[in-house]
């Protein structure tokens, strides 16, 4: 079981009940191709009329691999915020390259890395790529029946999936779907709804050239 994945999915679906809600991955990359990441949920207000009754399984696990995290060779400044009762959920760390981040993002999924596990992410000097991860996720969904947790998947509409990329220098082209090069032209942003990407298959493939 991906215990990340799935305590983060479980959120998902119960606050899609109450309220609107984006959940964001969000990555930093520097100069010397280290970076930042962040994995956040953001909901409306709406959501605390469920009176924080939120239990999920595999929560304690998940603590203990994010603080696992610390350990880890070219991870640091880890912080996280975990209350599902209160509805906040952050895991942010610095990563050192790419490596060090596909490492720390095989052990929160719980994914033993080998030739045919696609990297999380592609840190290159001229590029940046997200493969299409879409079709893991919809495989977990189906999997776990979280689907017939909710009434009707219309309610999916109500939930966004954010990708930002801050890149350290100014970007040349970009390729994926839903996406929009900021202003600022270091920034990317990739937005689709939960219906589009688990209903509708949406691929979320992404490619930034730097």
């Amino acid at each position: 079981m991906r215990k990340l994945h799935l305590i983060i999915l479980s959120l998902i679906i119960t606050f899609s009940l109450t309220s609107c809600i984006d959940l964001i991955e969000e990555v930093t990359v520097n100069k010397n191709l280290s970076g930042h990441y962040e994995l956040r949920l953001e909901a409306s207000s709406f959501g605390s009329m469920m009176n924080g009754q939120i239990d999920l399984p595999g929560m304690r696990n998940l603590n203990e691999k994010v603080n696992l995290l610390k350990l880890q060779e070219g991870i640091s400044n880890v912080r996280k915020n975990i209350q599902p009762k209160n509805m906040q959920f952050k895991i942010t760390f610095d990563f050192k390259n790419e490596k060090a981040l596909n490492k720390a993002m095989y052990q929160l999924a719980e994914i033993e890395p080998n030739m045919f596990v696609k990297k999380f992410l592609k840190i290159k000097k001229h590029k940046i790529i997200r493969p299409n991860l879409s079709p893991y996720l919809q495989k977990l969904i189906e999997d776990q029946n979280l689907l017939d947790q909710i009434p009707s998947t219309d309610l999916l509409s109500y939930i966004n999936y954010k990708f930002i990329v801050n890149t350290p220098s100014d970007i040349r082209g970009v390729k994926g779907n839903n996406t929009m090069v900021q202003s600022n032209n270091k920034t990317v942003i990739t937005s689709i709804s939960f219906k589009d990407l688990i209903v509708n298959k949406e691929n979320v493939y992404l490619k930034i050239r730097l």
